[in-house]
């Protein structure tokens, strides 16, 4: 935050916008590796004829929305346009939240048709 900024400041509301989304940049990272990870696994129990449904579909899909996200946080830091910074960090939290509901859900359904 810049000296003399309030926090109701929309300056600083745009850069605590901005902080948040790059701090988010490694998580997302780790759990589009989760995600891969997770797909080994089921390869291996598909291997095993464990049906899983769509379970190994879902997480390839949340690997995808994650990387997307990575590259969104990284266009909306590099982006002039503060009005197009503001629309991608929505579209990242947005995406984020949908990616992780999935993720949860399709974690849910594995643990109960594996274990």
């Amino acid at each position: 935050m810049r000296p003399g900024k309030t926090g109701t400041d929309p300056d600083s509301n745009f850069e605590r916008h901005l902080d948040v989304t790059l701090r988010l940049f490694p998580v997302m990272a780790s759990l589009a590796g989760l995600c891969i990870a997770g797909l080994v696994f089921l390869q291996s129990a598909i291997a095993n004829n464990v049906n899983l449904g769509y379970a190994d579909e879902v997480l390839a899909l949340d690997a995808l929305l994650y990387v997307a996200c990575m590259y969104l946080i990284l266009w909306s830091g590099r982006t002039s346009s503060e009005a197009r910074a503001r629309r991608l960090f929505r579209v990242v939290d947005a995406t984020f939240l949908f990616a992780l509901t999935t993720m949860l859900l399709s974690a849910a359904y594995i643990v109960y048709w594996v274990f």
